[in-house]
């Protein structure tokens, strides 16, 4: 009687940018990856584009999240938005020069 071990099965986690947020509780995430080329040996940027489901709606374009596969929720969304950084609020500061001019 041989007791079967099953493998540990490793969580496979992307982080990118959120592109677009205007479908209803679906993002369009951009994951970057640096490779190096097989022949040259150049280091080169490649993006992919994965559509992950954001269940509350609370990402924005801009937002940088972590993203887990999850089963087809439809044709093409097939990762799950699991941990939401938001970018920062843009403070603009006047100019003296707009300031003296006015």
């Amino acid at each position: 009687m041989e007791k079967t071990q099953k493998k540990a099965k490793v969580d496979r986690t992307l982080q990118g940018v959120v592109v677009t947020a205007k479908a209803e509780k679906t993002v369009s995430v951009s994951v970057e990856r640096v490779i190096q080329h097989a022949t040259y040996g150049k280091t080169i940027k490649k993006k992919t584009t994965f559509l992950a489901h954001d269940e509350k709606k609370v990402c924005k374009p801009g937002d940088i999240v972590t993203i887990r596969p999850v089963r087809p929720l439809s044709k093409r969304k097939r990762w799950l938005v699991v941990r939401i950084t938001p970018v920062a609020q843009k403070i603009e500061v006047p100019n003296d020069t707009d300031a003296n001019q006015a």
